[in-house]
Protein backbone atom coordinates (compact mmCIF):
# COMPACT_ATOMS: atom_id res chain seq x y z
CA UNK A 1 0.00 0.00 0.00
CA UNK A 2 1.53 3.19 -0.88
CA UNK A 3 1.18 6.66 0.96
CA UNK A 4 -1.68 8.01 -1.16
CA UNK A 5 -3.90 4.32 -0.55
CA UNK A 6 -2.95 4.82 2.91
CA UNK A 7 -3.75 8.36 3.59
CA UNK A 8 -7.17 7.47 1.84
CA UNK A 9 -7.75 4.86 4.28
CA UNK A 10 -7.86 7.38 7.12
CA UNK A 11 -11.42 9.20 6.21
CA UNK A 12 -12.83 6.08 5.05
CA UNK A 13 -12.80 4.66 8.30
CA UNK A 14 -13.07 7.24 10.41
CA UNK A 15 -16.75 7.72 7.75
CA UNK A 16 -17.81 4.29 9.19
CA UNK A 17 -17.19 5.39 12.83
CA UNK A 18 -18.79 8.63 11.99
CA UNK A 19 -22.20 7.79 10.73
CA UNK A 20 -21.27 7.60 7.12
CA UNK A 21 -19.21 11.60 7.77
CA UNK A 22 -15.87 12.37 7.13
CA UNK A 23 -13.85 13.46 10.33
CA UNK A 24 -14.12 17.31 9.70
CA UNK A 25 -15.47 18.75 5.99
CA UNK A 26 -11.33 20.22 5.83
CA UNK A 27 -10.07 16.93 5.87
CA UNK A 28 -12.88 15.81 3.13
CA UNK A 29 -12.01 18.81 1.03
CA UNK A 30 -8.50 17.94 0.88
CA UNK A 31 -8.66 14.55 0.87
CA UNK A 32 -11.03 15.05 -3.09
CA UNK A 33 -8.16 17.85 -4.30
CA UNK A 34 -5.43 14.71 -3.87
CA UNK A 35 -7.68 12.43 -5.63
CA UNK A 36 -8.60 14.83 -8.22
CA UNK A 37 -4.59 15.86 -8.43
CA UNK A 38 -3.85 12.46 -8.27
CA UNK A 39 -6.00 11.55 -11.39
CA UNK A 40 -5.23 15.25 -13.39
CA UNK A 41 -1.18 14.04 -12.72
CA UNK A 42 -2.25 10.70 -14.58
CA UNK A 43 -3.76 12.03 -17.39
CA UNK A 44 -1.52 14.89 -17.94
CA UNK A 45 1.42 12.08 -17.79
CA UNK A 46 -0.38 10.22 -20.64
CA UNK A 47 -0.78 13.05 -22.70
CA UNK A 48 2.75 14.73 -22.34
CA UNK A 49 4.56 11.72 -23.38
CA UNK A 50 2.67 11.74 -26.64
CA UNK A 51 4.60 15.18 -27.48
CA UNK A 52 6.47 17.11 -24.83
CA UNK A 53 10.75 17.00 -24.63
CA UNK A 54 12.19 15.13 -22.28
CA UNK A 55 12.82 18.60 -19.86
CA UNK A 56 9.22 19.32 -19.93
CA UNK A 57 8.37 15.93 -18.72
CA UNK A 58 10.83 15.90 -15.60
CA UNK A 59 9.52 19.79 -14.96
CA UNK A 60 6.06 18.60 -14.99
CA UNK A 61 6.31 15.47 -13.06
CA UNK A 62 8.78 17.39 -10.18
CA UNK A 63 5.75 19.93 -9.57
CA UNK A 64 3.16 17.21 -9.58
CA UNK A 65 4.96 15.11 -7.23
CA UNK A 66 5.68 18.55 -5.09
CA UNK A 67 1.91 19.69 -4.98
CA UNK A 68 1.03 15.71 -4.22
CA UNK A 69 3.34 15.49 -1.50
CA UNK A 70 2.77 19.05 -0.32
CA UNK A 71 -0.98 18.38 -0.30
CA UNK A 72 -0.70 14.92 1.44
CA UNK A 73 1.90 16.86 4.40
CA UNK A 74 -1.30 18.76 4.68
CA UNK A 75 -3.91 16.21 5.00
CA UNK A 76 -1.58 14.52 7.24
CA UNK A 77 -1.21 17.57 9.50
CA UNK A 78 -5.08 17.92 9.84
CA UNK A 79 -5.83 14.29 10.67
CA UNK A 80 -3.12 14.21 12.89
CA UNK A 81 -4.45 17.57 14.89
CA UNK A 82 -8.04 15.69 14.33
CA UNK A 83 -7.03 13.17 16.63
CA UNK A 84 -5.02 14.64 19.12
CA UNK A 85 -8.19 16.95 19.58
CA UNK A 86 -10.12 13.87 20.02
CA UNK A 87 -7.73 12.09 22.20
CA UNK A 88 -7.83 15.20 24.51
CA UNK A 89 -11.44 15.13 24.13
CA UNK A 90 -11.62 11.48 25.24
CA UNK A 91 -9.06 12.46 28.14
CA UNK A 92 -10.89 14.81 29.80
CA UNK A 93 -14.23 12.92 29.33
CA UNK A 94 -12.67 10.03 30.83
CA UNK A 95 -11.43 12.17 34.11
CA UNK A 96 -14.77 14.01 34.67
CA UNK A 97 -16.37 10.02 34.31
CA UNK A 98 -13.65 8.92 36.88
CA UNK A 99 -14.65 12.06 39.09
CA UNK A 100 -18.57 11.41 38.95
CA UNK A 101 -17.84 7.60 40.14
CA UNK A 102 -15.75 8.45 43.19
CA UNK A 103 -18.49 11.42 44.21
CA UNK A 104 -21.15 8.70 43.45
CA UNK A 105 -19.06 6.33 45.34
CA UNK A 106 -18.45 8.53 48.34
CA UNK A 107 -22.13 9.52 48.90
CA UNK A 108 -22.92 5.89 48.90
CA UNK A 109 -20.40 5.26 51.77
CA UNK A 110 -21.80 8.10 53.59
CA UNK A 111 -25.20 6.47 52.89
CA UNK A 112 -24.45 3.14 54.31
CA UNK A 113 -22.46 4.98 57.23
CA UNK A 114 -26.18 6.78 57.70
CA UNK A 115 -27.95 3.46 57.34
CA UNK A 116 -25.55 1.79 59.98
CA UNK A 117 -25.43 4.34 62.55
CA UNK A 118 -29.50 4.66 62.24
CA UNK A 119 -29.93 0.77 62.53
CA UNK A 120 -27.07 0.83 65.59
CA UNK A 121 -29.90 3.71 67.44
CA UNK A 122 -33.02 1.52 66.23
CA UNK A 123 -31.39 -1.54 67.89
CA UNK A 124 -30.77 0.08 71.04
CA UNK A 125 -34.27 1.72 71.40
CA UNK A 126 -35.01 -1.33 71.21
CA UNK A 127 -32.96 -3.30 73.88
CA UNK A 128 -33.94 -0.25 75.90
CA UNK A 129 -37.61 -0.85 75.08
CA UNK A 130 -37.22 -4.92 76.08
CA UNK A 131 -35.43 -4.27 79.28
CA UNK A 132 -38.45 -1.57 79.72
CA UNK A 133 -40.86 -4.42 79.41
CA UNK A 134 -39.21 -6.63 81.23
CA UNK A 135 -39.16 -4.80 83.94
CA UNK A 136 -42.44 -3.82 83.65
CA UNK A 137 -43.80 -6.95 84.11
CA UNK A 138 -41.80 -8.51 86.67
CA UNK A 139 -43.22 -5.20 88.93
CA UNK A 140 -46.68 -6.21 87.41
CA UNK A 141 -45.87 -9.52 88.61
CA UNK A 142 -45.01 -8.70 92.18
CA UNK A 143 -47.51 -6.57 92.89
CA UNK A 144 -49.64 -8.95 91.00
CA UNK A 145 -48.51 -11.59 93.92
CA UNK A 146 -48.97 -9.12 97.03
CA UNK A 147 -52.32 -8.50 96.38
Amino acid sequence: MNKASATLVIPKSSEKQNDGKPYSDDIFIEMQKAKILRDKKHEVNAQNLKGASDQELVNLTEEMNKAYDEQLKRITKMVEEKLREMTSRLEQQLAEEQAARLRAEEVAQMAQLQSNDEIRKLRENLERAQKETEELRKKAEKVCTIL
